[in-house]
């Protein structure tokens, strides 16, 4: 794909070929729906998250004024990465298993009626989070959680994308893997010593209310939700995520809980896995969060209140 071609087209449309419902027959059905709006879209196909993060790069560097993800959260973030603190202006078409960004911002999950949001909606200005220089937009996590992202996608690949799938190994990394890691964590000039399996730093509403979380008034009021467990063994462990499934949580039995714009995390052992909606990285304590706010540009339903 040369850059001669993709600057010719007004919007540039990434489709992750391994998102569970990213087939042949959807994309053929994407094209069709945005020349139905006389929309001038030139579509890309990655097959996995590196050619998606690739795309993206080479789409920011066209006069595109819109770059449309087609696929998952984790296909989401990675655009977004791009994109944030640009001129350009990100569109969703959420394709993946559980579309927690799409549900967050307001667009629809009906493909037509996505694409209708990706062309004619308004624009939004959004918060988006970073660590160590890399940007998310829900959720990032440390420790146990990244490695069961990496078990959940073998079994996927192995099984097929299912929520059921998703649960199952999440149940088994729970079991299987994940040290006690020895925190430091610095956030509104406080310091606290934590150990714990992992972290979560959350910046999406829609994740705490699909775990029947508190924290929506952290977010709301420009900061992240940040969580770690008061449980250390796996049996322990594994009851969390039983009460987290069933909504079942006690922050002060289960869960300790704190908002912040900026922490700081300082992690023995010092190399750890952090995942980024999705996407799975090892980084280099210390670990240091901010939150940037209205980040990124993004299409939403023209009924949506323009920031975010």
């Amino acid at each position: 794909m040369t850059q001669n071609l993709l600057a010719r087209s007004r919007m540039v449309v990434i489709v992750n070929r391994g998102t569970g419902h990213a087939h042949a027959e959807t994309q053929a059905r994407i094209e069709k729906l945005f020349q139905s709006h006389g929309a001038a879209v030139r579509l890309l196909v990655a097959r996995n998250g590196g050619e998606v993060a690739a795309l993206a790069k080479q789409a920011a560097q066209t006069d595109a004024e819109v770059v449309v993800g087609a696929g998952g959260d984790g296909t989401i973030g990675l655009i977004a990465a791009t994109l944030a603190g640009t001129h350009k202006t990100l569109a969703v078409l959420p394709l993946g298993t559980f579309n927690l960004f799409a549900k967050r911002v307001g667009i629809p999950l009906d493909l037509e009626a996505a694409v209708r949001t990706a062309v004619n909606g308004q624009i939004a200005a959004i918060n988006a989070g970073e660590v160590n220089g890399r940007t998310f937009l829900s959720r990032s996590s440390v420790g146990l959680y990244p490695l069961a992202l990496r078990h959940r996608e073998k079994m996927f690949r192995r099984f097929g994308r299912s929520r059921l799938i998703a649960l199952l190994s999440g149940a088994t990394a729970l079991l299987r893997w994940g040290k006690v890691m020895t925190i430091r964590l610095t956030a509104n000039t406080e310091s606290h010593l934590f150990r714990s399996r992992f972290i979560f730093v959350c910046n999406n509403p829609e994740e705490l209310d699909y775990f029947h979380l508190r924290g929506r008034e952290c977010i709301e009021a420009g900061n992240f939700a940040v969580y770690l467990p008061k449980t250390q063994t796996k049996g322990g462990i594994l009851r969390l995520g039983v009460r987290l499934l069933a909504g079942k949580t006690e922050e002060n039995r289960d869960l300790e809980m704190l908002c912040a714009r900026e922490l700081r995390l300082e992690i023995k052992p010092s190399r750890v896995p952090v995942s980024f909606d999705g996407e799975v990285r090892i980084m280099d304590s210390p670990l240091r969060y901010r939150l940037h706010v209205a980040a990124l540009r993004l299409r939403v339903p023209p009924t949506t209140d323009g920031e975010r």
